[in-house]
């Protein structure tokens, strides 16, 4: 199997010998991953995290330890994963974090804050003390 790069050619020093393959770049793949995590949090972050990706994933290729292949794959691959698992567990991690604001342990209200609904409560009970005195 053949990285796909032509041997004795400029590209030559580009493509690791033969055995020593990985696709996608590993961290290429991770790149993409880290770049799409947050972006999926805050959609905003993308115009900073993506462009950051793709130049890692270049600077592989400059450095000439990936293929070209090996690189443009790996931001895809890491990033799909990464919105895939963020699809996955965007509900189950929101009704966690609801849990343990509802539980009212001043360690977990420390650690994730009030919420809206604990904010809600409490603006709700200083409102009812005041007209109650």
């Amino acid at each position: 199997m053949s990285c796909g790069c032509r041997r004795g050619s400029l590209v030559d020093a580009l493509c690791p010998p033969t055995g020593d393959w990985s696709f996608p770049g590993n961290h290429a793949a991770i790149a993409g991953a880290a770049a799409v995590a947050p972006a999926c949090a805050r959609p905003r972050a993308a115009w900073f995290t993506v462009p950051m990706a793709l130049l890692m994933a270049l600077s592989r290729v400059c450095a000439g330890v990936r293929c070209p292949h090996d690189a443009a794959a790996g931001p895809l691959v890491g990033g799909s994963v990464a919105a895939l698992v963020t699809v996955l567990l965007s509900r189950p991690t929101r009704s966690l974090a609801r849990t343990v604001r509802d539980s009212r342990a001043s360690l977990a209200v420390w650690i994730s804050g009030p919420g809206a609904g604990g904010q809600a409560r409490g603006h709700t009970a200083q409102a009812a003390g005041r007209t109650g005195a």
